[in-house]
């Protein structure tokens, strides 16, 4: 029940900033994409086209398989908890879309997709998977290390992030969100819902 209440408080939220957004018609979005469109070049975008594919989730859910697989139901509500995590990731940005319907931006897009726009779902998986992901891996270290895991997994999500507005795909404001959602996803279930997610001893 605490991961549902936590899918739907974050699904209503995250849609009623999407349709803040939507009214208001944000100029700074636009302006960037056009700055941003204006200074593109071979060897960025090809970085670009890379970065993005961290964010996907056919790549993301392998992953998050193999890091319950490798580390043999060590710790089963971690565990589980991942699996949650990648689950709503990959819903709730879908959700929302539906709710929102915000069109894709009308600069070039490098990459074609025809979805909607508003929250960004390869920056909601990437900040809610690669985040969990580093959590679970580093118990146990110190916290020196612990905390370099962390960052590095916040890194990556930004750069997906980024590389959704330099393709042309997304809005900044659709990143944010999805970095904010994903975020939040994953720490509410991780450190609120987790014990809920524990198996009963038989």
């Amino acid at each position: 029940m605490r991961v549902l209440g936590i899918f739907i408080g974050l699904a209503v939220i995250t849609a009623l900033v999407g349709f803040g957004v939507r009214a208001l018609s944000l100029g700074l979005d636009l302006g960037v994409m056009q700055a941003v469109a204006a200074n593109r070049n071979v060897t960025v975008t090809s970085i670009a086209e890379i970065a993005t594919t961290a964010g996907s989730f056919p790549i993301l859910a392998p992953i998050a398989v193999a890091v319950v697989l490798l580390r043999r139901w060590n710790r089963p509500a971690d565990d589980i908890a991942l699996v949650v995590v990648a689950a709503g990731s990959a819903a709730l940005p879908w959700l929302v879309k539906l709710i929102v319907a915000r069109p894709r931006p009308t600069i070039e897009h490098l990459y074609q997709l025809s979805s909607l726009s508003f929250p960004s779902e390869h920056t909601t998986q990437a900040a809610a998977i690669y985040l969990t992901i580093a959590i679970v891996l580093s118990k146990g270290l110190g916290r020196g290390l612990r905390e370099l895991v962390i960052v590095l997994a916040v890194l990556i999500a930004l750069i997906v992030a980024w590389s959704r507005v330099y393709l042309g795909v997304h809005y900044p404001t659709d990143v944010t969100a999805g970095l904010l959602l994903g975020w939040g996803w994953a720490l509410l279930v991780f450190h609120w819902a987790r014990p809920s997610l524990e198996q009963p001893p038989p």
